[in-house]
């Protein structure tokens, strides 16, 4: 079988759109995941028999799909920023191309097998670096797509969301070298049964453990009171333009409707208080006063709160400083932990928005500070936070995940090997308005929440806000632009996952396997140019 280059292309356009129709809330329909990156398989399968030509042919062909896929699936970014969205769809459309590229490689100098077991291996350190760099982008993962079905996905608890994108990796090359044994090397479909007996129970096993896991789970009664609070602030018009006071009457208005008299915490979203505080004097800060107020008239109450601060050096700290008169000062979004009578403890957001909070490699390009743009919560250069932080309030470890935090399983988990027992989300989504971003950063909160056994209270600005249990389940939640608040009882919990412990093993030991791989194959191909002999002879 040999395609055309028009055949090529339009293969590649189909496997975009599948995957992109695959994602959460932009198609939903996850089972396409499974053969939706098999026709880009076929694509660099052809390209690898080409003569002349490949590399242009690769680049062109690849990146048409992951485009189309990236902007399928988060094209909303728009509506924060248009330079944002073009940043990165175009960005993250080049990276994904590389594993593929290096697939083409190993390909060539070890043959196509070896190819596609390198291509799965390449892939998974790419997404795990993907968590881990300047250009950190890892919204669309290819574990995410089951995000939306926690029924499916129990397992995360032992493999982290990367566990599913073995998943649909493996059944993906399945897939193909049934197509490929067939179609291009003429056996037939009976010769094929071991193939397909594998396909199926690769399909089957994970789901059928996973509802196993799923139905059999039980929670620890151990109950915490939490009222969380979505202000419904329009973050374009409003947040960052209406007095405080305002904004904090809406708060604790929507919170003493679904105050009771059992509640512990109360949780708002991220920059709830939205103008400048600095940390030395949060004391004395009329905001902070207005709180502290509020908690004691409702029973001596504890409230996580989002909040923009400041802080002020004596010499510059980082790229993120600025100078003011003869000191210098960095801009933090934060969370705030306020208990009367107890001091306030703080938590700075490590997990920055590309583009919108950091900007990558500024610290060698310092021109770059002027390109920043507005993505989500508090904009422009922050300062970064040390390491992860929990508050204890009443006997209970929460951990303050701020917005972008709660995509990074590994970071979240940090919180709860620090002591965490809950896990709190507070979010401003209402930058991405009514579309399918502020539903697939929900999702994230749902992943997270098995990864771990934590149960989640989740506050957004505009929404969605919300209560998940340890299994993933969405308990209650407040809509999109709701006013409002929510108040239940969720569990906490103790126990230590496997996942929680070791981390996202599966992603170290792609990452491992990738270098070996690459090492095989240079060596191989040093072989074939003669190069290798001269070498062992000296």
């Amino acid at each position: 079988m040999k395609l055309k280059v028009l055949h090529l292309f339009l293969l590649s356009i189909l496997g975009g759109l599948l995957l992109g129709l695959s994602f959460p809330f932009t198609g939903g329909l996850f089972p396409l995941v499974f053969i939706a990156i098999v026709p880009l398989i076929i694509v660099n399968a052809e390209i690898n028999k080409a003569s002349k030509g490949k590399f242009l042919l690769r680049l062109g062909t690849n990146y048409i799909y992951f485009l189309i896929f990236n902007v399928v699936t988060t094209w909303w970014i728009y509506h924060a920023s248009e330079g944002g969205m073009y940043m990165a769809v175009l960005a993250n459309s080049i990276l994904m191309i590389l594993p593929f590229f290096l697939a083409g490689f190993v390909t060539k100098h070890l043959g196509e097998n070896k190819g596609l077991l390198a291509l799965m291996v390449f892939w998974m350190c790419f997404e795990f670096l993907h968590f881990r760099w300047e250009l950190s982008w890892p919204w669309l993962n290819l574990g995410h797509v089951f995000g939306n079905s926690p029924k499916l996905i129990q397992w995360y608890e032992y493999s982290g969301v990367m566990g599913g994108t073995l998943w649909v990796l493996v059944m993906n090359v399945i897939i193909y070298i049934v197509l490929r044994n067939v179609k291009i090397k003429g056996e037939s479909l009976k010769i094929q049964t071991p193939n397909l007996l594998f396909a199926g129970l690769a399909l089957v096993i994970p789901i059928i453990s996973s509802l196993v896991i799923y139905y059999g789970y039980e929670e620890k009664k151990d109950p915490v009171n939490i009222t969380v609070v979505q202000p419904n602030i329009e973050a374009h018009t409003e947040k960052f333009t209406l007095p405080t006071e305002f904004q904090l009457f809406k708060i604790l208005s929507a919170a003493k409707e679904k105050i009771a008299d059992e509640t512990d915490l109360i949780v708002c979203p991220e920059t709830a208080i939205p103008y400048g505080m600095t940390e030395s004097s949060l004391d004395s800060n009329q905001s902070i006063l207005l709180l502290m107020d509020f908690l004691n008239d409702q029973g001596k109450l504890s409230m996580l709160i989002g909040a923009d601060t400041y802080e002020f050096f004596d010499s510059k700290q980082s790229v993120a400083s600025r100078p003011y008169l003869n000191q210098w000062y960095e801009n933090y979004n934060t969370a705030l932990m306020l208990q009367p009578n107890v001091p306030i403890a703080k938590y700075h957001k490590s997990k920055l928005v590309l583009g919108g909070e950091k900007l990558p490699f500024i610290s060698m390009f310092p021109f770059l500070e002027e390109y920043s743009v507005e993505l989500g919560g508090t904009s422009g250069l922050l300062g970064v936070g040390d390491e992860p932080v929990v508050f204890e309030a009443k006997g209970v470890v929460y951990a303050p995940l701020i917005c972008y935090e709660s995509v990074y399983s590994d970071y979240a988990s940090m919180f709860v090997r620090k002591g965490a027992q809950v896990l709190c989300v507070i979010t401003n989504d209402g930058w991405w308005k009514d579309t399918p971003g502020y539903k697939q950063h929900r999702m994230f909160s749902q992943i997270r929440a098995i990864e771990n056994r934590r149960s989640v209270a989740r506050s957004a600005n505009t929404g969605i806000s919300c209560f998940i249990d340890q299994r993933g389940e969405i308990i209650s939640e407040l809509g999109w632009n709701e006013y409002g608040a929510l108040q239940a009882e969720i569990n906490k919990n103790d126990e230590i996952t496997f996942f929680t412990k070791y981390g996202d093993f599966i992603g170290r030991i792609a990452c491992y396997l990738s270098i070996a791989m690459l090492i095989y194959a240079i060596v191989e191909r040093l072989k074939k140019t003669g190069v290798w002999s001269k070498v062992a002879k000296k």
